[in-house]
C-alpha cells in the first residue's frame, strides 16, 4: 500500500496489537489491489504509487491508526503542519507528536471509537502547529474492520476550519467589543456592571463608573481627517487601559465617549481620585498626528455604588450627568455626582495644584520642636516640622497637606526642600555661636525609595556645610520593614558618612527583634499614642516600659514624644526613659525662638 513496510509483530499473542496491525496491512493491500484492478494497472508497485499520490494530493488530513492509536498511514497534510514527513509518523502515537493535553484528547476519542465501534463524525478539535499557532480541525473518526467485522483500528479525516473558526470568533468578539479600539462595548459593559454590583453588595465594597468625553474632539477630527481621529481614539484607548488595573474595564460607547468601570473600590474618594488623575494625565500626553503634535483633554463624570445608584441604569445616568457638569465647568476636569464628595475632591485637587505652586514660590517654612535630655534638662536636638503659609487659608498643619503630597508624589520635592532648609538652619545656628545640636528630619517612604536618595542627602549636607553628625533622619517602623535588607544597606551607607537614624512611631509597626537589632539606629521614639494615657492605662504603661528596656538593651536611646503633663514626665523619668519631646517643654517654634532658647540655656550653664 505504501513505500513503508508495516510494523512487525513483537509478541506471540493472537490478540496483540501487531497481529491487528498485520490484519490492517492486509486490508490496505487488498484495497490497493482493487484500485489497481479497476484502473487496469499492471502491478502492486504502480498501485502503491497511485495510492500515495492520491492521499498526498488531498488537502485534508488522512490517517489510519491501529488499536493502540499508532499511525499506520499518514498523508502529507498531516505531517506538513508539524514540520515533519509522513514516514516520521509511522509507528508513533500522538503522545510523541503533540503536547500531552492534546494527545490525551485524541487518544481518548480514538479508543472510544474502537471500543464502541461507533464513529465520531465532525468533532471540533485543534492542534498546535510548528509555529505555535492553533489550527482548528473538523474531524471524523470511524472504526476500521477486517473481513470478520473485527475492529482493527480506525480511519480518520480532518478538515482545516481555522478560517471559519477565526471568523466566528471575530463575529462573537465584535458583538461585545468596539471594532476600532477593540475595547468592550456598551452591551459587555452593562453585563459586567451588573455583575460588579452583585459582588459589591456581597463584599460591602464600592463600584465606580466614570464617563469620559474627549474635549474638542470634533475639531481635531474635522481638521485633520477621520483617519487621524481614529488614530487618536486608539491611542487614548491604549493609554486608559495602561492607567488602570487589569481587573478594571475601559469601554468605548461610541464616538469619543468612553467609560471606566472601577471594581472593588474602598469606601473613600482617595483611591478613585488618584486613578482618575492618572487617566486624565495619560490622555493629556502629546501625540503626533498628521505631522502635528496634538494634545487632547477630557471631561469626566463619576458615580459610585451604592451612594449614587443601586442599579446599572441609575449609575450610568448619574455618571453621564456628572460628565456634562464637568464640561459646563470648563472641561479638563472631573466631577462626582454627589455634591459633598465633589466638594471634598475639589478641595484636595485644588490643594494639590496649590501645593506644587507653593513649593516653587517659597510658601513653606519650618518650625522646630526641642528634644530634651531628661537627666540634664538640656535641649540636645530639634525636630524640623514643615508648615504651609497658604496665601488664602493661612498656616496649614502637616496633617492638612502631607497626605496629598504623598498621594501625588509631591512629597519628594517637598521633602528635599525640608532637608535642605533644616541643614542650612542648623549650620546657621552654629555659625551664630549656638551650642551645636542635631536637627531631626522626617523621611517619607516615597523619598527613601528614590534611587538617588543617598546622593540627595549628601548634597543637602554639602550645600549647607553642616557636619553629617548633626543630622538625624527619622524613619517609620513600617517604612524600613517593607524591604529590610535594602533599608539596612541604605542606612549603613549614610551612617558611614556620619548621619544618624531614629525609628519614629515605634510600637505601631511590625518589626521583629531580629530585624531591629540589625538596623543602624541610634534612637527609638515611643509613639505618642502610648504616651497619651500614661500613667493611667495599664497596657500603655507596659508598652512604654518594654520599649524603654528594649531600646537600652540594644544600646539605643529612647525618646518619648507627645509628652504634655507632669504625670507623663514623672512616669517616664521613674522608668529611666532617656529623652522627651512635647508641649510639656515646648511647642514647635520658629528658628529665632529656638535660637533664643539655646542662648538662655547656654547662659544658665555658664
Amino acid at each position: 500500500m505504501m513505500t513503508q513496510k508495516p510494523l512487525q509483530p513483537t509478541g506471540d499473542g493472537a490478540d496483540s496489537p501487531n497481529t491487528h496491525l498485520d490484519q490492517l496491512a492486509g486490508a490496505n493491500r487488498r484495497l490497493q489491489e482493487e484500485i489497481s484492478t479497476r484502473l487496469q494497472l499492471g502491478d502492486d508497485w504502480q498501485a502503491d504509487v497511485l495510492f500515495r499520490a492520491m492521499i498526498d494530493q488531498v488537502p485534508d488530513y488522512l490517517f489510519v491508526k491501529d488499536t493502540e492509536s499508532r499511525f499506520v498511514v499518514a498523508n502529507r497534510a498531516v505531517a506538513a503542519d508539524l514540520d515533519a514527513r509522513p514516514e516520521d509518523f509511522i509507528g508513533k502515537t500522538d503522545f510523541e507528536i503533540h503536547p500531552p493535553e492534546r494527545a490525551a484528547k485524541f487518544y481518548n476519542d480514538e479508543q472510544q471509537v474502537m471500543r464502541t465501534g461507533k464513529p465520531m463524525i465532525d468533532i471540533e478539535e485543534y492542534i498546535i502547529e510548528g509555529n505555535g499557532h492553533r489550527k482548528y480541525l473538523l474531524t471524523s473518526k470511524v472504526p476500521l474492520r477486517n473481513d470478520r467485522n473485527e475492529v482493527i483500528g480506525l480511519v480518520g479525516i480532518s478538515r482545516d476550519v481555522t478560517a471559519r473558526k477565526r471568523a466566528e470568533e471575530e463575529v462573537h468578539f465584535l458583538a461585545h467589543h468596539d471594532a476600532l479600539t477593540r475595547l468592550p462595548n456598551r452591551a459587555l459593559f452593562m453585563d459586567r456592571l451588573g455583575q460588579a454590583i452583585l459582588n459589591a453588595e456581597r463584599d460591602d465594597r464600592w463600584v465606580a463608573i466614570a464617563f469620559i468625553d474627549l474635549d474638542n474632539f470634533k475639531m481635531i477630527n474635522d481638521g485633520l481627517g477621520h483617519a487621524a481621529g481614529d488614530e487618536l481614539l486608539r491611542a487614548v484607548a491604549s493609554r486608559m487601559v495602561a492607567s488602570v488595573r487589569s481587573t478594571d474595564t475601559v469601554v468605548r460607547l461610541g464616538g469619543d465617549e468612553f467609560v471606566l468601570l472601577l471594581l472593588d473600590q474602598p469606601a473613600n474618594t482617595a483611591a478613585i481620585t488618584a486613578t482618575l488623575e492618572k487617566v486624565r494625565s495619560a490622555i493629556g500626553q502629546p501625540i503626533e498626528l498628521e505631522g502635528q503634535t496634538i494634545q487632547v483633554t477630557c471631561s469626566m463624570g463619576l458615580a459610585t455604588f451604592p451612594d449614587d445608584g443601586t442599579d446599572p441604569e441609575s449609575l450610568v445616568k448619574n455618571a453621564d450627568a456628572a460628565m456634562y457638569q464637568a464640561k459646563a465647568l470648563g472641561r479638563d476636569n472631573f466631577q462626582f455626582y454627589t455634591a459633598q464628595m465633589n466638594a471634598e475632591v475639589h478641595e484636595r485637587i485644588s490643594l494639590q495644584i496649590e501645593l506644587r505652586q507653593g513649593i516653587t514660590r517659597g510658601q513653606f517654612q519650618l518650625a522646630y520642636q526641642p528634644q530634651i535630655d531628661i537627666q540634664t534638662g538640656r535641649v540636645f536636638a530639634a525636630e524640623a516640622l514643615v508648615r504651609w503659609n497658604h496665601p488664602v487659608l493661612g498656616s496649614l498643619p502637616p496633617s492638612r497637606f502631607i497626605p496629598i503630597a504623598e498621594e501625588s508624589g509631591l512629597i519628594v520635592p517637598l521633602g528635599d526642600w525640608v532637608l535642605h532648609a533644616a541643614c542650612r538652619q542648623n549650620k546657621a545656628w552654629q555659625d551664630a555661636g549656638m551650642p551645636p545640636i542635631s536637627v531631626c528630619v522626617n523621611v517619607s517612604a516615597r523619598q527613601f525609595k528614590e534611587k538617588n536618595w543617598i546622593q540627595r542627602v549628601r548634597h543637602a549636607l554639602e550645600e549647607s556645610g553642616l557636619e553629617p553628625r548633626y543630622l538625624e533622619l527619622e524613619l517609620t517602623e513600617s517604612l524600613i520593614m517593607q524591604d529590610a535588607e535594602q533599608a539596612i544597606a541604605t542606612m549603613r551607607e549614610l551612617q558611614a558618612v556620619g548621619v544618624h537614624f531614629s525609628i519614629d512611631d515605634f510600637g505601631t509597626g511590625y518589626s521583629s527583634l531580629s530585624a531591629l537589632k540589625s538596623f543602624p539606629v541610634a534612637r527609638l521614639k515611643i509613639d505618642r499614642s502610648f504616651v497619651r494615657n500614661l500613667p493611667h492605662d495599664e497596657n500603655d504603661r507596659g508598652i512604654a516600659t518594654a520599649v524603654i528596656s528594649l531600646g537600652q538593651k540594644l544600646n539605643m536611646r529612647v525618646i518619648a514624644e507627645g509628652v504634655e503633663t507632669d504625670a507623663q514626665l514623672e512616669f517616664l523619668t521613674a522608668n529611666h526613659c532617656d529623652e522627651i519631646q512635647g508641649f510639656h517643654f515646648s511647642r514647635p517654634v520658629a528658628p529665632e525662638a529656638l535660637a533664643d532658647l539655646l542662648r538662655r540655656q547656654e547662659s544658665v550653664t555658664t
